[in-house]
């Protein structure tokens, strides 16, 4: 395995990876070689239907690919079974979603623990943070600017950039190892986006996190440790993604 910098392992680290949707003849992923060090922050662009989503499904362990090797916190996803997997991801990733996907039926503070639910670890991680889960949701709620009576409120009554914020907040609860973020600005408009950015950076920081930040908007870019197209380490045709997923990246 190869070290990053401080002799540390990188977080991720892909490896002759390759990954063929169903029904298609040409792979959406061929990747040779991709790794974030720790503590790396990078920025990762590509116009829809370039194999975003499809890169981050891989990354997350939700698909596997048919041929190569993702390491993610030294661990080959490839080896877990899928049980093992859904431990893994709830463990060491945090993810924002395009759609956020927050449980209507949940009120903010339970989505915002929602991660503490699933993971012992995430769990005793936010209470190294914090005294107790509520004071910790209540430090992330304020450190995306939200105040904190809104904790018991049902989720869906806040605003879309409300929304927006609260699935960060549930992504970073726990300090796990690598934060997924796929266009986690798409709801705030051009003045909060920059200011929301320098906040994730900070939380990153603070929880000694790894980010690799999806978004097709380059001017977001500065900041970052790191800035890539994806076209630049996936040799795979645009046109070899299936038409279902277009749209979503």
């Amino acid at each position: 395995m190869n070290e990053s910098r401080a002799g540390r392992p990188p977080i991720l680290e892909m490896s002759q990876v390759s990954f063929t949707w169903p029904r298609q003849q040409e792979p959406v992923i061929d990747i040779d070689h991709f790794l974030i060090e720790a503590g790396e922050r990078v920025f990762l662009r590509g116009p829809s239907g370039s194999g975003k989503t499809t890169l981050l499904s891989l990354v997350s362990a939700v698909i596997l690919p048919q041929q190569g090797t993702i390491r993610v916190d030294g661990v080959d996803l490839r080896s877990l079974d899928g049980r093992h997997r859904d431990r893994f991801r709830a463990d060491h990733l945090g993810l924002v979603f395009q759609q956020f996907n927050l449980l209507p039926f949940l009120s903010v503070a339970e989505n915002v623990q929602l991660p503490c639910r699933f993971s012992r670890q995430r769990r005793a991680q936010a209470l190294q943070a914090g005294d107790s889960l509520r004071q910790e949701t209540e430090r992330l709620l304020q450190r995306m600017q939200l105040p904190a009576d809104i904790l018991e409120r049902p989720v869906m009554q806040l605003s879309v950039g409300q929304q927006q914020r609260v699935a960060v907040a549930r992504a970073l609860i726990g300090r796990p190892s690598l934060i997924i973020a796929d266009e986690p600005t798409s709801a705030l408009d051009r003045d909060a986006q920059q200011a929301f950015i320098h906040l994730l950076f900070d939380e990153v920081a603070a929880a000694g996190s790894s980010l690799l930040f999806v978004s097709h908007d380059e001017t977001l870019a500065s900041g970052f440790d790191r800035e890539l197209n994806l076209a630049q380490i996936n040799s795979a045709g645009v046109a070899t993604q299936p038409e279902y997923l277009q749209e979503a990246g």
